[in-house]
């Protein structure tokens, strides 16, 4: 078994139990054990295999983009580490479709904005974001987009693990669109554990194809 299809439940906190009596770690356990994993994957890659496969996620996004011709694409910007998507959002502001990209309140928490270029500073994360006076994105708006969600690990059934602050769970949960994860190989888990506030994608993205879920209801 490689990291490519790594059995994403994560070993006892502490060690090895020494009886059959001994507790199993915790739903949180699990997703924390999955998170350092995956992440510390993602981080390692080399350069020239990110660049790689970075080319590869976007043909296979433009592909999507080009047939189905949705009038919203919500996108992301990547931290570094994440799949980047700059030549999909360039197309799409080129081709006048609605960009949509998240922003970070002073709240706390996230909201989607709508763009008209990719130029904007960096974040206090270090991470370009959009400005302060970007429209919203109507509700009515984000319901028709098609999302690309970024995440920390996925598996067979679509659903995504991510950072641990459920800042896409709650944005998902409050009405999104055609929604794809955007992935390398590398998170790709066997089946990650989860609990019903996680809200999967309908296909995945990654370098190597385009993948339908399992026993998934969203589209």
């Amino acid at each position: 078994m490689n990291d490519e299809q790594t059995v994403c439940h994560a070993p006892t906190v502490g060690g090895t139990p020494s009886t059959a009596s001994a507790e199993m770690p915790s739903l949180r356990d699990r997703k924390r054990a999955v998170r350092r994993e995956k992440i510390a994957l993602r981080c390692s890659m080399p350069a020239e295999k990110r660049s790689v496969a970075d080319d590869a996620i976007n043909r296979r996004l433009l592909t999507i983009v080009r047939t189905e011709q949705p009038s919203t694409l919500v996108a992301y910007v990547s931290d570094g580490t994440e799949p980047d998507l700059t030549p999909v959002m360039q197309y799409a502001l080129q081709e006048g479709i609605t960009l949509c990209l998240p922003r970070f309140e002073q709240s706390g928490s996230y909201s989607i904005v709508t763009v008209r270029s990719l130029d904007f500073p960096a974040s206090h994360w270090g991470i370009p974001e959009p400005p302060a006076d970007a429209p919203a994105a109507p509700p009515e708006l984000l319901a028709k987009a098609l999302w690309l969600v970024p995440g920390v690990a996925f598996d067979s059934a679509c659903r995504r693990l991510g950072r641990g602050k459920g800042v896409y769970d709650r944005l998902l949960a409050h009405g999104a669109g055609k929604t794809i994860g955007i992935f390398y190989e590398l998170q790709r888990c066997e089946e990650l554990p989860h609990e019903p506030t996680d809200q999967p994608v309908g296909r995945v993205v990654t370098e190597t194809g385009v993948f339908g879920c399992t026993n998934n209801v969203r589209s």
